[in-house]
């Protein structure tokens, strides 16, 4: 296959046909999905759990209790709720137990895609350390892990084993549609295409979001 001009966004990577982020996601290496804009984040990682079970894998999304995610808007945006299941972290344990629960849930073997919510703060400490426990998991059992940050565009990644780094960014909402452009931040899996631009219904609960 012939590709066409070679950019640079962290590491030279060729430019082919345009996919979506959901169709990108590389196995056994860490994805994270960062920026400020917080519902860019979820329909961003939304798309990434309906392109997993299309795929016929389990989903676990792991969230601070009382975390963003809304069962309805979900459900709307085509997420199938009988194939996914959300773990409640009480906030007083902080984010090394939403490590911890992740670790566990990849451990199984049963989740083809785990969804982490760290936007509201990063395990203390290396972050070779906890990032080094979830990469190995990924690679004994092959699966998929994004994680969530609201680490800023130009603030470093997560951590020195993300595999991939992207920001969404929500365009302007028009009859209840937005667009999310997907910028590549950090590419050490040699993405062969740009993630391409997305439209998305705002379901009510997203509907005036951030």
């Amino acid at each position: 296959m012939a590709f066409g001009t070679v950019i640079e966004i962290g590491e030279r990577r060729a430019r082919s046909k345009a996919l979506p982020l959901s169709e990108l996601l590389p196995r056994a290496r860490l994805v994270e999905v960062s920026g400020r804009h917080a519902c860019a984040r979820t329909t961003t990682a939304v798309s990434c759990v309906i392109e997993a079970q299309a795929r016929g894998d389990l989903v676990a999304w792991v969230q601070p209790k009382d975390g963003a995610l809304f069962p309805p808007d979900l459900e709307a945006a085509g997420v199938d709720l009988d194939s996914f299941i959300a773990i409640h972290v009480p906030r007083h344990a902080g984010p090394f137990a939403l490590v911890r629960a992740t670790e566990w849930l990849v451990r199984s073997g049963a989740f083809g895609l785990t969804v982490i919510d760290l936007t509201d703060a990063l395990p203390s400490g290396s972050s070779s350390n906890w990032q080094g426990r979830l990469q190995g998991l990924l690679r004994q059992y092959d699966g998929r892990i994004v994680l969530l940050t609201s680490n800023a565009y130009e603030d470093p990644s997560s951590g020195p084993l993300v595999g991939l780094r992207v920001e969404p960014r929500r365009g302007s909402l028009r009859d209840d549609q937005f667009e999310i452009h997907t910028a590549v931040l950090k590419d050490k899996v040699g993405l062969r295409a740009e993630p391409a631009s997305s439209h998305s219904i705002a379901p009510a609960g997203l509907r005036g979001a951030s």
